[in-house]
Formats: structure tokens, sequence, C-alpha cells
């Protein structure tokens, strides 16, 4: 979330790891197991959710979730929820971390008691309010002093069962004394304006006698308390959502007759206790980040040195060099100085420049990019950013086919399960190695220009530096493409947005023999056999001593390190950007045509902009993406609705309601980065604005890890 005040904008960010639950309570059932998923919370929205894990009270997640946040909160929330033979949800617990706490546990693996969920205690948002002390001077001459409580606005209700009509009441309260009124319903919104003034007599004309200035009874000061709560108007039987309340005392009136100020709503205090019950622990890793950055001009000096760094001689006393040297790790330096030098369109010949030192210096070609040096570390990134859509064009097909399958791959004789035979699993796993392996070598034309271009100077730098040894300028490439592009994406591909959840067991340990064969395959090693620590891969590995393998593992490192390539986005199959349901408005094309909500399955390549009914059916609108004139975020009080945004076109603008905040901005973000008919060469992608991109990569480039969804 951008925060701006005085040229200084705060971006927050978050990272966290879901490890497990342990313990949690049984189900009073014959099985006593329960079926378990978690959520992440911003205060009571929710904006990721883990998959379920079946017949378990320690039920493993091990899934990871990064998002900016765009929008203030109070707590970071996690809840257990357990879902029952009828599909019904309910909660077994929660743990919340107050915004201020995150410190705390910044970058640790943390067990957290889970809390009982108390539907009062259930609160976010906060008030407006204006109160005013008067004198009123009665008709007898006495003096009655009078409590002006003017209920201005609220912010950041929670939607309760997807609506929110709130209220508020407004109470005078003390020890023998409770006098309540009440706000006008406010439909359909989070933010209401209510703006409503309420009268209370504090003082009896015959208590006091006329005075200059108001002074308190000290029995006043402590009892009397004026008390707001806010509801949810339901149609429900069970009536209306309690949404959370504020206390003032009026002793916060004795230095001045009037007090206006905005309050956090509070959980209710209603003096129950916490059940004792013991609900279990959730295991979580939290980074929570704030970066605080000035406008793109403060960086400008820093701007122009880093990109004058690859026509420095040697490179090794660039400014980009340096600051690889004086990081901690590499990785902090090449993250971003990768997004930097993508942008301005420099990454290649940089990357070239101190490749080639690394090659000059490295004395064994069999040991050449095996460090991880500042060169292999931006490699890396770079294929990370600019590779990511080519990934699962090229592999998410058939890792999602192998996920669904579940056929039996176990070719270790001591891992074999009762029934199973070791001649089909090895035919099935040989079967799966073989297709990702003919996809792989056949991908060639569809792999990024600016990957290519990174390839072509480490072929020719490495053939330049070991002239005797005519398969390094293929392991010089094969040790990047293979070894830290395909097979860690294989391995894992939840990590690559090739799986929305991490792989249950079986399916991982099939995906780790997959990923050893693609790896050694490509690594055209003299002794491939010899590789294998286990002699069952040794053996399974005879099935591909052929040839013609390694002829097709030459042909496809040939084709991605060449020089004068085609452009590939001339021949290029359309790539998926995005996908996923949102609520979208008729468009109305008819003067008087219905303009109702209905649910779709939207779809963003880098050709078109479509929505269906469901996943897989045909496209009920087309939208060319050169025909995407501007993506603009929705008030509130457009459609009072939360969450939306328009797409603009030439004669309409579609209106669109994503599921949550974080949702919202990923959909505006990745619509605005890819901008019609504006792709020059090296693929660069256009930043938020300027003061985000260079400070946030300037500083540790975490802002923008989510950008490599927007490259060919």
């Amino acid at each position: 979330m951008a925060v701006e005040e005085e040229g200084l904008r705060v971006f927050q960010s978050v990272r966290i790891k879901i490890g497990e639950a342990k313990n949690l309570p049984s189900y009073p059932g014959p099985t006593k197991m329960r079926d378990c998923y978690c959520t992440v919370n911003l205060d009571q929205e929710e904006v990721f959710r883990t998959k379920i894990v079946e017949k378990s009270l320690c039920p493993f997640y091990g899934e990871d979730f990064y998002c900016e946040i765009p929008r203030t909160f109070r707590h970071l929330s996690f809840y257990i929820f357990d879902r029952d033979v009828f599909r019904r949800d309910s909660i077994i617990g929660k743990v919340a971390i107050r915004k201020e706490d995150l410190q705390k546990y910044h970058n640790r693996d943390t067990w957290f008691q889970l809390q009982h969920v108390d539907a009062d205690s259930e609160v976010q948002g906060k008030v407006h309010l204006e109160l005013r002390l008067s004198e009123v001077i009665t008709d007898t001459g006495a003096v009655c002093h009078k409590l002006a409580t003017r209920i201005l606005e609220c912010q950041g209700l929670p939607i309760v069962n997807g609506q929110c009509d709130p209220y508020a009441t407004v109470t005078l309260a003390g020890p023998f004394r409770s006098e309540a009124k009440k706000t006008k319903v406010k439909k359909k919104t989070n933010n209401p304006q209510f703006d409503e003034v309420f009268y209370f007599e504090v003082t009896r004309p015959c208590s006091y006698s006329r005075k200059s200035h108001f002074d308190f009874e000290e029995e006043d000061v402590d009892k009397l308390e004026i008390r707001v709560d806010l509801w949810n108007a339901s149609n429900l039987k069970f009536g209306d959502e309690f949404l959370g309340e504020l206390r003032i005392p009026l002793k916060v009136l004795q230095q001045s007759s009037c007090y206006e100020a905005w309050y956090f709503l509070q959980p209710r205090d209603n003096g129950k206790s916490p059940k004792p019950d013991d609900l279990g622990s959730l295991r979580l890793n939290v980074v929570y980040t704030e970066d605080h950055v000035f406008s793109s001009d403060y960086y400008s000096p820093l701007r122009d040195l880093l990109l004058k760094s690859a026509d420095v001689e040697p490179v090794s006393a660039s400014a980009a060099h340096i600051l690889g040297e004086v990081c901690r790790e590499k990785q902090e330096a090449a993250v971003p100085l990768v997004r930097l030098l993508l942008h301005y369109g420099c990454v290649v010949p940089f990357i070239s420049a101190i490749a080639s030192a690394e090659v000059k210096r490295t004395q064994d070609p069999n040991t050449i990019f095996r460090g991880n040096s500042l060169a292999s570390k931006c490699i890396d990134e770079t294929m990370k950013l600019a590779g990511m859509h080519y990934l699962q064009v090229t592999l998410k097909p058939v890792i999602e086919e192998i996920c669904q399958s579940h056929r039996p791959c176990e070719i270790d004789p001591v891992k074999l399960k009762d029934g199973e035979n070791l001649e089909n699993n090895m035919e099935n796993l040989r079967q799966y190695v073989d297709r990702i392996f003919t996809i792989i070598t056949k991908s060639g034309v569809s792999c990024p220009t600016v990957m290519c271009d990174i390839f072509f100077s480490l072929r020719e730098a490495a053939a330049k530096r070991f002239q005797d040894d005519l398969d390094v300028r293929y392991t010089a490439v094969s040790s990047f493409i293979f070894l830290r592009f395909f097979a860690p994406a294989i391995l894992s591909p939840s990590l690559f947005q090739l799986t929305p959840h991490h792989t249950d067991l079986q399916t991982s340990r099939t995906l780790t023999l997959i990923s050893k064969t693609i790896q050694t395959l490509g690594s055209l090693s003299k002794s491939k056999s010899a590789s294998f620590k286990e002699s069952y891969m040794a053996t399974f590995y005879e099935f591909f001593n052929e040839q013609k393998y390694a002829d097709a593992v030459k042909n496809f490192l040939d084709l991605i390190s060449s020089s004068g390539r085609s452009d590939p986005r001339s021949i290029e199959q359309p790539i998926l950007l995005k996908e996923g349901f949102m609520i979208k408005r008729a468009q109305g094309r008819k003067r008087f045509g219905m303009k109702n909500f209905k649910k779709r399955w939207f779809r963003l390549t880098n050709h078109e902009f479509t929505y269906q009914k469901s996943k897989g059916d045909q496209p009920l609108c087309c939208i060319p993406i050169e025909n995407i004139l501007a993506v603009e975020r929705l008030e509130e009080e457009s459609f009072r609705m939360k969450n939306m945004f328009q797409v603009i076109q030439p004669e309409r603008a579609l209106y669109i309601q994503a599921n949550n905040c974080v949702e919202a901005r990923d959909w505006i973000d990745v619509l605005t980065k890819w901008p019609p008919g504006k792709h020059p060469a090296g693929h660069r992608w256009r930043p938020r604005d300027g003061a985000h991109l260079l400070a946030l990569q300037l500083l540790h480039g975490q802002a923008g890890e989510d950008a490599g969804g927007l490259w060919q």
C-alpha cells in the first residue's frame, strides 16, 4: 500500500510461510479426523486460502503467500477452518497478530496457540466522532449543560455475509442512566457517511448554578461515558450483526468543550472470559516490510551510476559490481539490479560483461558458472522474471496432468508400496520423462529474447576461453536452462505458479524423480550413470542412453543461444498472465438493457482479455489487448461495492469486482503493466510509478517479485 506524505511514500508488503498445525481438537465422530484449511486475513477480509488437508489433526500445509498490502490494517489474522461431510465450514480457531507486533516474529518460525473466535471480538474499521459541550439557559434562568455527539463517518467496516448496511447507536451511559439514540441505516456501504448529531442532557438545572466555565463533579468524571455501537442491519431472523464499539469517558472534555477524533472500533466488552480449551497451534513465518520511498528524483544519481556499469572497464570497477561485493549475499544485489537494468534495457550488456569476466577467471571448464557469483545470481533472477510465463506455457499442462492422474512412479525398491509393480512404475515414469523432455526441447522458439541474448553471450565467452573443449559452449548454457530453470520448476511447481498449492507426497516424489532425470539429460556429462548416487536411478537412466537425447539437447541449446534469432512474438502462442473468478456488471449495450452483476471466469493473456461462465467454456466476451485504453480503480461510492475497477474500451467500460483487496490490486497491476502495442525490444514492462520502481529496486526488489508474470 502506498501512503504519501510530503513526497514520501510508504509501501507495505508481507511474505508468509504457513507451515503446519498440530493437536487440533478431534471431530466428534467415529473417525475423529478433520478436513482443514487455513486462511490469511487482513483484519476480517480473506486474501488467501490454502488447500484442504484431509483426515488429519496435525495438517501440514507448507504454502507460501506474498502480496503488497493495498490498504491499512490492524491485525494480520489466520483462521483454521474444518469442512465436514456436508461441505459446511466451521471455524476451529484463529491467530491474530497486531500490526505493531509483527516485528517481534520477523522472519522466524513461530508456533502460535489458536484462540477461540467470538463474533463480538471480530471487529475492524474506525469511526469519526465529534463531542461538543455547551451551556443552555432555561426559561427560569438556570443553566443546563448539554452534550452534542456528532457521528460523521466510518471507514473500513467489515462485509458480513456479502453485504454491509451499517447503522450506529449512541448511548450516554452512567450508573443511573442509559439514554440511547440511533442513526439511519446506510445501505450497501462499508464507508458510511452519517453526519448526524444527537443531544444529551449532562447536568440538571437544579444541580448547578450559572457558571462561565463548566466543571464536572468528581463522580461524573469517573462514571459517565459515551458509547457508540456499530451494527449491520440484517434481514435474517437472528438479528443484526455487531460490528464493534467504542467507549469515550466524558473527562476528555475537561480541557476543552470540543473534542474531535478518529477512533478504532473495539471488541465488545461483555465480561465473558475465553474458553480454556486447547485448540492446538499453528506454525508461521511472517516477514512484514515497510519501505519508505522518496520520489524518483532523489535516486537519479544512483540510478544513472548503475546504468553505466556495463560500459565501465574493467567491469569490476563499476557501481553495480561493487554493490554486489558489499552486499552480504549476492542475491540481495542481484534482485534490484536485474529489475532496474531490465526496465532500462541494459541487463544483457551488463550480464555479458560480468559473465565474461568470470569465465576469464575460471580454470576448469567443468566448473564454469558453478559458484554463487553475481553473474550467476543475475542470470537466475533474469530467468525468473523473463521466463516465468515461458515456464507456464511449456510445463503447466503436463504438470497439472501429473498432479491429477496420480500414476505410481516409485522406482526405489525399498519404497514400493504393497501391490505396486516396479516395472509398471518405471514405465509410468519413463513416459512422463519422455514427454517433458520432448516438450522442453521443442520449446526453443518460445524462449524469451532477453534470455536468448544472454545465453548467446555465455556461449561465446565460454567457447573463446576454452577452445579445446567443444562441449563447453553447450554446458555453459545448460547449467542455467536445465539446472537452474526447468529442473527447479519441475521439482517445486507451486513456487513457479505451475500449481496453486504444494503437491501431495506421492506427486512430489514423482516430480523429484522426473527433475533428477531431466537435469541429468540436460547436463551432457560424460558419465551420466555415475552422476546418480542411487543405483536405481542409474538403472532407470539406461532408458535414455541413446544419442537422440543428446542430439535433441544440443539442437535445443543451439536454438536458444543463437544470434539474430527471429522474434518469438511473431509465432508465439497466447501466454496466460492471470485468470480467476470475479464479478462483472453487464455492459449495457442497449440503452435500456439490464445492468446486473454476474460471476464470471476471467482470463488475461498477452493477446486478449476474456470472460466466460466457467473455466473451459467458450468466451462470452473477448477484448483484444490493443483495445484496452486504461484500467482504473473505482471508489466504493460508484456502485456501493468494494474492490471495483473498470477496464476502459473505445466504446464502453467493463466494470469488475475482485474477490478481495489484494486480488483487485493484482488484476489492476497486471492489466496496467501490459500496455497495448508498447513492447520495445527487450520486453520491458511498465512500472506503477518511478518512485516505487527505482527506490524499491535499489533497496531490495521485493515489491517487484510478482512482475515476472508480465514477460513474454
